[in-house]
C-alpha cells in the first residue's frame, strides 16, 4: 500500500467543530449504532474535501479504523487532497468485485485508508441501484471501525439520496454565503424521512 500524504492545514473553525462531531459521534459508535456515515451538503457545492478528512484524520488518530471513501464520483476529489492516483478505486470495488485494500491506500498508522472514487465510465445512479453496494457496504463493516462516505450535495443529485439508505447516519456541511436556508430546510426534511439521523451539521464559512 502506498502511504497516504496528508496535507497540512491551519487550525480553523471547521477544525474545532469537527472534533465536537468525533466526540459526539463516538457516543453513537460506542452504542454500535453509528459506524457508516455520509458527509453532504444541501446543494450548489459538495462538502469541502478538508471536512471529510479532518473528520477521518481525527477519528484515526484517536486509535480507530477508518475507511474514507470518494462517493463523488461525478466530481471526485479525495484523490486530489491527498496526493493519490485515480485510476482505481471505489467503482472497481462495486463493479469488478475487487478487495477494498487492493485499491484502498493506507498511511503509516495502518488506521486511515482512503479509497478514491475510481474513473467514472457510466451513469453514477446505475452503481448506487446495484444490489451489490449493500453487500460490500456490509463487508466493510467487519473491516473497520468506521466508513465515510465524502459524498455529493443531497440535492444537485439523486446519487446521496440512494446512497444514504446504506449509511447509519449523515453529517451536513452547510457554508456561508453559498448554502440558501431554503435548500438546508428541504435537504433536512428529505434525509428525515429516509429515517436516518442527522448527527450533526458543520458551519463552513471559507
Amino acid at each position: 500500500m502506498l502511504g497516504v500524504k496528508r496535507r497540512r492545514t491551519k487550525v480553523n473553525k471547521s477544525e474545532e467543530q469537527v472534533k465536537i462531531l468525533r466526540s459526539n459521534i463516538e457516543i453513537q459508535m460506542d452504542n454500535n449504532q453509528a459506524n457508516v456515515l455520509m458527509i453532504t451538503s444541501p446543494k450548489g457545492v459538495s462538502p469541502h474535501i478538508s471536512i471529510s478528512s479532518q473528520l477521518a484524520i481525527s477519528f484515526a488518530e484517536q486509535g480507530k479504523k477508518v475507511l474514507l471513501v470518494d462517493a463523488n464520483l461525478r466530481n471526485p476529489e479525495l484523490h486530489t487532497y491527498f496526493n493519490l492516483p485515480n485510476t482505481k478505486g471505489f467503482l472497481d470495488v462495486i463493479l469488478h468485485d475487487d478487495n477494498v485494500f487492493t485499491h484502498a491506500r493506507t498511511d503509516h498508522s495502518k488506521r486511515l485508508s482512503i479509497l478514491t472514487a475510481g474513473n467514472l465510465f457510466s451513469t453514477p445512479i446505475d452503481l448506487w441501484i446495484s444490489k451489490k453496494i449493500e453487500y460490500v457496504i456490509n463487508n466493510w463493516k467487519d473491516k473497520f471501525d468506521l466508513v465515510l462516505f465524502h459524498a455529493p450535495s443531497y440535492l444537485e443529485f439523486s446519487d446521496a439520496q440512494v446512497l444514504v439508505n446504506q449509511c447509519d447516519g449523515v453529517l451536513l456541511v452547510v457554508r456561508s454565503g453559498k448554502t440558501k436556508i431554503k435548500d438546508a430546510d428541504t435537504a433536512k426534511q428529505k434525509i428525515n424521512r429516509s429515517n436516518k439521523p442527522i448527527l450533526g451539521v458543520i458551519y463552513q464559512t471559507r
